[in-house]
């Protein structure tokens, strides 16, 4: 057979578009995944700008409230590393330069500042002029944490990508595209013509990775018991239980039994509960059933969750806070010895907001820490201890507390809710030395409260 000559030209014309065709998926596939990796880039420079813009804003404040020198200097020193890495990966966004020069020009202001006096005012108490300097920064630094929130939530709203920024702005402000990018960074630079710690899971409850626990008494249990132990500590509310099994080990901290009771016949109808091998003590339980509404005050959500610790032989519990997510309540407990508040004891109970039922429990914090404390007598009086505070801030409550400090042991504190502006900070005044151990600002939120 023989091809003619019209014939051959339509075959290599076909194999021609073939091969274009081919060459042309696969650059495309090249140059989406260039794109990808690009758009991964620049997110990641925003988010860390972001994030360390945040720590300077929440440095400032903290610096604002302390009184202690010492303290002073880490908050300079922290100050200046924040501001740098933040101006750092701002130059490493898209946009051009003059429209995030001031924002620049600010954070590294802030950095150089911060480390002059870190530098020169060791063991010194801040001057006036420094005083009205700081709350200047503060609040621009509020300012600027504001309008790169609402970047972020403009990128997360698909108004723009930061691929598209880096085209240009003019061909793409044509096509409606970047102009939220574009315009946010100019109400910066027109405004500026700003972890710690944020209490969402009570205050120093990262103290329990550091030592071993000292909660757990009695001796070891066997499986069989480990079960009876959990039926009788979670809350059914008339479920019924189907099946009840050892599911595994843990083999971490706290040694203990998996319990898991199945109530349903879907796959994640089961309860599960972690009872430690020594003493029988429950470390975790959780009932991951869905919860379609909200219906509890804060008074119920609080009376239902200090109801079940003290039937389940938890006393002397006091809550710190309440965070609603997802029409569950997560409630801060921690233990009351002789008046004084003991945060190490942490434990967090979890209520559902449709019926009152106990979902979650947490009690590793408590187990690891508890126990019956010899508490000094105070050497610093309460007068002493409120002198320490700084004038710039208003008193809203006190009471003592017991905290941890870094080196894995306990001081005795006078604890100050006190306020700044619209912000709430813990101020804890050592009660043997009079120094300032720690400031915390408290983060609230929609569905969080703080009771204290």
């Amino acid at each position: 057979m023989k091809w003619s000559h019209q014939t051959i030209a339509i075959v290599a014309l076909a194999v021609l578009w073939g091969i274009t065709g081919v060459w042309g998926v696969s650059n495309m596939r090249a140059r989406s995944q260039a794109e990808a990796l690009l758009q991964n880039k620049y997110n990641r420079a925003f988010y860390e700008t972001l994030q360390r813009t945040k720590n300077v804003e929440v440095l400032l404040s903290k610096a604002l409230v302390s009184a202690s020198p010492e303290q002073m200097d880490t908050i300079f020193s922290d100050l200046w590393y924040n501001a740098n890495s933040a101006q750092e990966n701002l130059n490493q966004v898209p946009v051009a330069h003059n429209i995030i020069a001031r924002t620049s020009k600010f954070l590294t202001q802030v950095g150089d500042y911060s480390f002059t006096l870190a530098k020169n005012n060791k063991g010194q108490p801040l001057k006036e002029e420094d005083w009205e300097t700081m709350e200047e920064l503060y609040r621009k630094a509020k300012t600027l944490t504001k309008e790169l929130a609402r970047i972020e939530r403009e990128a997360a709203d698909g108004r723009f990508t930061w691929t598209e920024v880096k085209k240009g702005f003019i061909e793409q402000l044509s096509k409606g595209a970047v102009a939220s990018a574009d315009n946010s960074f100019r109400r910066i630079d027109t405004q500026l013509q700003e972890l710690p710690v944020l209490v969402y899971d009570g205050p120093f409850s990262d103290h329990i990775e550091k030592i071993a626990p000292r909660g757990l008494t009695g001796e070891v249990i066997t499986k069989d018991q480990a079960i009876e132990i959990a039926r009788k500590f979670i809350d059914l509310r008339g479920s019924k239980i189907q099946e009840a099994r050892i599911a595994g080990e843990t083999r971490g901290k706290i040694p203990a039994y998996s319990v898991e009771f199945r109530i349903g016949e879907k796959p994640w109808e089961i309860i599960s509960v972690d009872v430690s091998k020594k003493g029988g003590h429950v470390v975790y339980m959780i009932n991951p059933r869905s919860v379609d509404t909200s219906k509890l005050t804060n008074d119920q959500i609080l009376e239902k969750a200090l109801s079940f610790l003290e039937s389940r032989g938890l006393k002397d519990m006091v809550a710190t806070y309440i965070l609603k997510e997802e029409n569950v309540a997560t409630v801060s407990f921690v233990w009351k010895q002789d008046g004084v508040v003991i945060y190490p004891d942490l434990i967090k109970v979890q209520v559902a907001l449709d019926n009152g039922q106990i979902v979650g429990f947490d009690a590793l914090g408590y187990l690891t820490s508890h126990h019956k404390r010899s508490l000094p007598e105070p050497r610093v009086s309460w007068e002493q201890a409120r002198a320490k505070l700084s004038p710039r801030v208003e008193l809203l409550a006190e009471r003592m507390a017991v905290v941890p400090t870094s080196g894995q042991r306990e001081v005795l504190t006078y604890e100050f809710k006190t306020k700044l502006d619209d912000d709430t900070f813990l101020v804890y005044i050592n009660a043997l030395t009079g120094d300032e151990e720690h400031i915390l600002k408290l983060l609230e939120t929609p569905n969080g409260t703080l009771s204290l």
